[in-house]
């Protein structure tokens, strides 16, 4: 494998041992053994090579990233001029940190799909950093808040799975917004995921009962951002794992826009970097940029609800939503990936106002998501999906219970063949 500089003037080559040519109809196992995986093997060692290279390079040249003219531009998507920052943890004493998660469970017969859902809220009050109070919603135990559906209508399996996503999500939202609702004194609010309706495409769905369910979790939304702006709460995104390109994709381009030359960023145009990157995810790429304690720069997230404002199809979408997305990485612990963290301010901020607002959710989270240095997530995020995730008992329980009810009256469920294989 070979890559190339669109330029001609520079080289950089990525090469490939690789001896054995590519056989469509397979290999060996001896052959694979022998040849194929130590020629996959160098392949990767090779691009890992350039990747830190590249990496170095960027530390390397950061103070000469210079984006504050780029800055003045709104379609311009990175919104500090830097790559990255040090932070400080605060102390987070007397602070209230909320978090929710759920969890479903989808079993699947022939004519009928039943889903199991599962939502639990934690709040932690801290008496100190590493001392704290926790309490649970709506159940004290943190366990029973459940719900069940039926799928009886006739339809694709990408459909079901859409309407599942819906309604999960909505009984998390619904559940932050009660919960809102009864504690005056919440500072701090984690959903584990997105902090930006999810998934956006169903705004098009075709389906009545999806794009009626789908108003209807953007209404919750919506009184979810309302109560977090009058209330003071912060509420944020945070996203275990993810492989966008977003913020990669952008610095990229502004090395671009920036024009290294023979006399500026000459570091850059010795490696064929443009290509280099498409080998980088964001997390990929910033797990060697952070160092502990480090955030990256914030950009501009979700972009697609703004293609969706333009459209017209939803004309209250810009009532429902008058805030801008961020999202930054950042780095909690020294042996962990950094988190991806999203955040909305009002559309009258300043860049000031949403740099300082990074920090000041950064300084919070360092310091609740460093007790463990090779697993950097949150405390609040952790305990939430440890109460949500569904226990192999109680979707036994559930479902054996309605089983037995559909059987009294004649009724079985009749599974499909990938499951009911007699081999």
């Amino acid at each position: 494998m070979t890559i190339r500089n669109k330029p001609s003037n520079y080289s950089s080559n990525i090469s490939s041992n690789r001896t054995t040519p590519s056989n469509d109809s397979g290999f060996t196992k001896e052959q694979l053994i022998l040849i194929n995986l130590k020629d996959l093997a160098q392949e990767y060692l090779e691009i890992e090579q350039f990747k830190q290279r590249f990496a170095k390079i960027l530390l390397q040249n950061q103070d000469s990233l210079d984006f504050e003219e780029f800055l003045k531009y709104p379609n311009y998507d990175i919104k500090e001029n830097l790559l990255k920052k040090k932070v400080a943890a605060s102390n987070i004493r007397g602070l209230n940190v909320v978090s929710v998660d759920g969890s479903s469970v989808v079993k699947k017969f022939m004519n009928v799909d039943f889903s199991f859902l599962k939502a639990i809220a934690v709040k932690y009050y801290f008496y100190e950093n590493e001392s704290s109070k926790i309490d649970y919603f709506p159940d004290l135990g943190g366990f029973n808040n459940y719900n069940v559906y039926g799928s009886y209508l006739n339809r694709e399996e990408s459909a079901v799975d859409a309407k599942i996503s819906i309604d999960m999500t909505f009984m998390e939202i619904n559940l932050l917004n009660k919960l809102i609702e009864r504690k005056s004194d919440i500072d701090l609010i984690i959903i584990d995921g997105s902090v930006v309706i999810m998934p956006i495409n169903l705004i098009f769905a075709k389906d009545s009962e999806i794009s009626k369910n789908y108003d209807k979790l953007l209404k919750e939304y919506q009184k979810l951002y309302f109560n977090c702006n009058e209330r003071g709460i912060i509420l944020i995104g945070s996203i275990k794992d993810t492989r966008t390109s977003a913020l990669t994709n952008l610095i990229r381009s502004s090395i671009q826009m920036l024009k290294p030359s023979a006399t500026n960023l000459t570091d850059f145009i010795k490696i064929n970097y443009p290509q280099i990157l498409d080998y980088f995810s964001d997390l990929d790429l910033f797990n060697r940029v952070l160092h502990k304690s480090e955030r990256s720069c914030i950009f501009n997230c979700k972009k697609d609800l703004e293609k969706i404002r333009d459209t017209g199809i939803k004309k209250e979408i810009p009532y429902y939503f008058p805030q801008s997305f961020y999202a930054f990485y950042l780095k909690t612990t020294i042996y962990d990936t950094p988190c991806r963290i999203e955040f909305f301010m009002n559309e009258k901020h300043s860049l000031k106002e949403a740099s300082e607002k990074a920090d000041l959710i950064s300084s919070i989270l360092l310091p609740i998501s460093s007790f463990n240095e090779f697993y950097g997530l949150p405390i609040p995020q952790i305990e939430a999906h440890k109460r949500a995730v569904f226990k192999p008992h109680e979707i036994n329980l559930l479902f054996n219970n309605l089983s037995r009810t559909l059987n009294y009256y004649g009724v079985s469920l009749l599974e499909k063949r990938r499951t009911r294989r007699p081999f």
